[in-house]
């Protein structure tokens, strides 16, 4: 069973990437895994909101 997890700040936005285990094992009831995933819900909620942005905008990173 290999855990991990890694967070990333994209402009207003925030993300979490979590990878608990594997499905055949019950890893959603585990009371640690539940507590990183409301840790992550808390994390990532923007307290003023996110603006969006409509129309033409410029890639963020370049394209290779």
């Amino acid at each position: 069973m290999f855990r991990s997890g890694c967070a990333f700040i994209r402009e207003l936005g925030k993300i979490f990437y979590f990878r608990p285990g594997h499905e055949t094992n019950p890893t959603y009831y585990n009371k640690d895994v539940l507590k990183v995933i409301a840790n992550a819900i808390k994390w990532t909620a923007s307290p003023h909101g996110i603006e969006p942005v409509y129309g033409y905008a410029e890639p963020i990173n370049p394209i290779c």
